[in-house]
């Protein structure tokens, strides 16, 4: 007993197609993802040191007083820590992001992976059948 499957070319074709557009669309999309994971941190540990700089100065420029400068000293260390806090949260959600993001290319990735196997063993298994019946002609 023979089974044929006949396969729409052009649809396989489209499939095709459309993977090679969309795979490396999601893969500038994870880069650019990543990059922006990088730049998040610099920038507000650069914005934190700025803001204790600032307040340093300005606890210098209007008192000597030891008891105010104890406290503008406390109250930069604060900001630092405070400002050490948001960039380590804003790390953990770009890496999340990240990660996110990269999961769902994986199982994009391994849907079309699939398919394709799924086309090509229906077609290795096509392959002697259609030998025979074009050899009987």
């Amino acid at each position: 007993m023979m089974s044929k499957v006949l396969i729409n070319e052009r649809e396989v074709l489209s499939i095709i197609d459309q993977m090679r557009i969309s795979i490396p669309e999601e893969i500038r999309e994870a880069r650019r993802v990543m990059r922006e994971r990088e730049q998040i941190p610099q920038s507000a540990q650069l914005e934190a040191e700025q803001i204790v700089a600032r307040a340093r100065e300005q606890a210098e420029a209007m008192v000597r007083d030891e008891e105010i400068v104890r406290q503008a000293q406390t109250r930069a260390e604060q900001l630092l820590d405070e400002s050490r806090d948001e960039s380590d949260k804003m790390r953990d959600e770009m890496d999340a992001y990240a990660l996110n993001m990269l999961q769902d290319l994986e199982r994009r990735l391994t849907s079309h992976l699939t398919s394709l196997e799924r086309g090509i063993g229906v077609l290795e298994r096509d392959t002697p059948e259609v030998a025979d019946a074009a050899g009987s002609h």
